[in-house]
């Protein structure tokens, strides 16, 4: 009898490989090749460049909402910009009201020299025509960001080390990357669109003020609407103390 039963509910069934999506007999997934690594990709973060990886973007941003229902089993949203070429992943947030809710990405604690060039090439790019390619130096940026170097902490003997650690920072995240001319980085577009209006802005008063005073309860509360506006962590790493 049971094996009548095991034959009859699979009669009619194809084998796991003849299914659309199937890479092997026996898979379970649902998706296809392509869009299993684009998915993986997504995951591991930080972003899915159009340039850089055109066909990974090109699926991602063909099947949105096959996407956005497996990211929202892991409690992640899908954010794809066609504009700026970009497709990344971020973590619900409270305003859904799911509690128990698990981050599934890892975090980038950002210390205050790290908020102050995220801003500063930030800035180059809205600065950009959309289809033209951003393109910075590490002198031009340390130059242009030195009104802040040393407005917080003890240190003051090492504001170019703190830049280079967080220079390297953004290499590590694929937030600049080496163009074909020595010296010249190019900045990616994900920074047109990973920061809402709202936080630019806080972030822009607190760094107005912190120019214009040098009273250092005004500046430790300007550095306080700082970490307020985009969550910068004022504790240094070992890379920033090096």
């Amino acid at each position: 009898m049971n094996a009548d039963l095991q034959a009859s509910s699979s009669a009619g069934r194809e084998p796991d490989a003849a299914r659309e999506g199937a890479l092997y007999d026996g898979d379970h997934g649902t998706l296809t090749g392509p869009q299993r690594r684009a998915l993986v990709q997504l995951i591991a973060g930080p972003f899915i460049s159009q340039s850089k990886a055109p066909d990974l973007f090109a699926v991602v941003s063909a099947n949105r909402e096959t996407f956005a229902e497996h990211l929202d089993n892991l409690f992640l949203d899908l954010v794809v910009d066609d504009t700026a070429g970009v497709a990344f992943t971020k973590v619900w947030s409270e305003e859904r009201g799911v509690d128990d809710r698990r981050a599934l990405l890892r975090s980038w604690n950002l210390t205050f020299m790290d908020s102050v060039v995220l801003l500063h090439l930030r800035d180059a790019v809205m600065r950009t025509g959309l289809k033209e390619r951003t393109v910075v130096s590490e002198e031009e940026v340390f130059e242009a960001t030195s009104p802040f170097q040393g407005v917080i902490g003890t240190d003051k003997s090492s504001p170019a080390k703190k830049f280079t650690a967080t220079w390297n920072k953004m290499n590590n995240f694929s937030i600049i990357s080496k163009t074909a001319t020595p010296g010249r980085f190019e900045v990616s577009p994900v920074l047109r669109v990973v920061f809402g209006t709202e936080e630019i802005a806080a972030l822009t008063k607190a760094y107005e003020r912190l120019l214009g005073t040098t009273d250092e309860t005004e500046v430790s509360e300007s550095c306080v609407e700082v970490t307020d506006a985009i969550g910068v962590d004022e504790e240094e790493t070992d890379d920033d103390r090096a």
